[in-house]
């Protein structure tokens, strides 16, 4: 359920508004940083609880008090290097136990954004939102057994049309309300072709999280196959096709 925090606006003509609300607000710091450099995660924001910068690696989350509609700011650094930074306002930007993502896009995600392998994967999403929304509305029709079951058979032939054969399936897939894939709310991150075999890291922000995803194809016959889709955790990627 999602949580309001109300703020009262009083103005008056030569005054123009006073902002009256809670004294602080609650936030999370989602994102990505490189695994092969030396990253910190900087915090700058006025009641901020941890303002000290802290190494950070691959996925990391972090959880921050800050003053209610004050400004702040959040960078990532690499080797000294800015690599990603937000400007945000509490209220404004984001609400109460929302996600401020923090992520580092490659060159490579510009460079080969209109890839094969990229127009595959999409291909990919978009299929696959269609399938959670005609599964949903089978949950709906036939009930939560026989929805999921025609659910579970119409997913089967989607890896099947995607996948290279033999490719195992490792997870029960089951229709949300947020679609685990969209073409529309993944963001590229970085794109790797390295002869055959191609890898594409995508993001995807939700209120409370943000979902990093990997896709893995290889090349046969000049198309590009589906060999496996993994889901970035606190430890580690795992398997999510």
């Amino acid at each position: 359920m999602r949580r309001w925090i109300g703020i009262t606006l009083v103005c008056g003509l030569a005054s123009g508004c006073v902002t009256f609300g809670p004294p602080d607000g609650s936030l999370q710091i989602a994102g990505y940083a490189p695994t092969d450099g030396n990253c910190q995660l900087q915090i700058t924001a006025p009641g901020a609880s941890n303002t000290d910068a802290e190494p950070v690696q691959g996925y990391f989350q972090r959880h921050l008090m800050v003053h209610s509609s004050r400004p702040g700011r959040v960078a990532l650094l690499c080797n000294g290097r800015p690599q990603a930074e937000r400007s945000f306002r509490y209220g404004r930007d984001v609400g109460f136990g929302e996600v401020l993502p923090l992520l580092v896009f490659e060159r490579s995600a510009l460079d080969l954004g209109g890839s094969t392998p990229v127009v595959r994967m999409r291909a990919f999403q978009s299929d696959f939102l269609e399938w959670n929304k005609a599964s949903l509305a089978r949950l709906a029709e036939h009930g939560p057994s026989r929805g999921q079951a025609l659910a579970d058979a119409s997913y089967a032939k989607l890896v099947e049309h995607y996948a290279l054969p033999g490719t195992s399936r490792t997870v029960m897939r089951r229709p949300s309300v947020e679609s685990a894939h969209d073409p529309e709310m993944e963001q590229v991150l970085a794109v790797h072709i390295l002869g055959d075999a191609a890898s594409i890291r995508t993001a995807q922000q939700r209120r409370s999280s943000v979902r990093i995803h990997e896709y893995r194809l290889q090349r046969v016959h000049e198309d590009w196959r589906l060999t496996g889709l993994y889901r970035l955790e606190a430890d580690g990627m795992k398997p999510a096709l």
